[in-house]
């Protein structure tokens, strides 16, 4: 009775959980192994980002490929079906990401085609920008970046193609403490008023400024609002 149970085990491993291609299908996965698999829209380079939608559609090798239905499964957070050949993938973990591509047959069975590994990251925390400079706690800020910039935005990255469109500021105070004093000026909106370019155009050079965002409005959860310090150039 001893040796029953490992031959029993053996023999179901190697019969009925284990499951052999046809020779259609086999054709099929040397065909399209690695062939077909998911690219990221927004991301410039294929990155993927937790926390957020990140959209993907289907790389096809060839046209007939374009006929086949798909599945997709992620180890890493969840994925699912948006449009015709368009998934969401949601990470949970930075990290890496891997997602496997299967064909499904006409019998309704699976054949795994390849697994993509993706480099995933956390949503980089937003700073300030005006015009093309960043404003970052301590930074040195031309001037003239302000008086040729229209507006105060909010900035995360340049890799997600959308990002720029995700917050937008609504009111924000510029000042600088002087003789013990906060000498400031409200700017309502993301454009910058005529009294705040005013009040930037008579700063010192190498003055230590502020800025305090209050509020600002933003398509996805966002709670802490930018507060930088800087010196004008």
């Amino acid at each position: 009775m001893k040796h029953i149970l490992p031959v029993l085990l053996l023999f179901i491993t190697h019969t009925g959980f284990s499951q052999k291609l046809s020779e259609a299908d086999s054709l099929l996965r040397r065909k399209y192994y690695h062939q077909v698999y998911l690219k990221a829209i927004q991301s410039k380079a294929d990155f993927l980002y937790t926390g957020i939608d990140n959209p993907l559609e289907i790389h096809f090798p060839d046209e007939f490929s374009k006929g086949m239905k798909y599945m997709f499964k992620t180890h890493n957070g969840m994925i699912f079906e948006s449009n015709s050949n368009t998934y969401i993938t949601i990470p949970k973990n930075a990290g890496r990401a891997f997602i496997s591509a299967y064909i499904i047959t006409e019998r309704k069975d699976t054949i795994l085609v390849g697994k993509k590994e993706y480099t995933v990251f956390n949503v980089p925390i937003p700073v300030l920008k005006i015009g093309n400079e960043l404003i970052k706690d301590q930074s040195l800020i031309d001037k003239m970046s302000f008086l040729r910039g229209d507006s105060l935005k909010v900035f995360f990255t340049d890799d997600l193609l959308t990002s720029n469109e995700w917050c937008t500021v609504e009111f924000f105070n510029l000042g600088y403490t002087y003789g013990g004093r906060y000498i400031s000026v409200d700017n309502k909106g993301a454009m910058l008023s005529k009294a705040t370019l005013d009040f930037i155009n008579n700063l010192r050079s190498n003055q230590m400024v502020t800025i305090k965002v209050s509020s600002i409005r933003c398509s996805m959860i966002f709670k802490n609002f930018p507060f930088v310090r800087f010196k004008i150039k």
